[in-house]
């Protein structure tokens, strides 16, 4: 039995070599995985986020051409009240009202835009951002990958060294 004990040790060392090798790489491939699946929750982020700036910008037009509605109508009823008073309409006052309540409307038509174009910004934004995270992701699990390759080489190293010291001892 005492002759086998150097080389139930030296066996020891190398399985123990093996197995931190083996751990390192596991490790690291779950690490690359949960890298990966972080990567696809950000991508799938990205494609929301570009799908509201989308949605925004159509909500604005729909709402943009409400509004040039809404001044239209205002318009059309200002001229009626006037014209039911005996106000010429195209002159005047009347005419001037007219003017101005169209430029109004315009203005809250346009700043309908600008907000819309603004939310879309937005969520372009977040959509960057998303994808920006995503590709940080990939990387960070490349080099968890990496990592458990050198921990494995180094693993492997550190126990040739320690057989070769205990062969050399015994």
């Amino acid at each position: 039995m005492g002759a086998a004990l150097p080389f139930i040790s030296i066996g020891l060392s190398v399985l123990g070599a093996v197995t931190t090798a083996i751990g390192a790489g596991q490790q690291a491939k779950a690490e690359q995985s949960a890298a990966n699946h972080q990567a696809q929750v950000a991508r799938n982020n990205a494609i929301i986020a570009e799908r509201a700036a989308k949605d925004a910008l159509a909500k604005g037009a729909i709402e943009e051409r409400r509004q040039r509605i809404r001044t239209a109508q205002e318009i059309g009823s200002q001229r009626a009240r006037a014209a039911a008073r005996g106000v010429e309409v195209d002159t005047g006052s009347a005419r001037e009202l007219n003017i101005d309540t169209a430029g109004l409307g315009e203005l809250d038509a346009l700043t309908v835009r600008s907000n819309a174009l603004r939310e879309s910004l937005g969520f372009e934004t977040r959509a960057g951002d998303f994808t920006s995270e995503a590709e940080l992701a990939l990387a960070t699990g490349r080099n968890a990958r990496q990592a458990g390759k050198v921990s494995a080489v180094g693993s492997l190293i550190t126990g040739a060294t320690t057989v070769a010291t205990k062969w050399k001892t015994f």
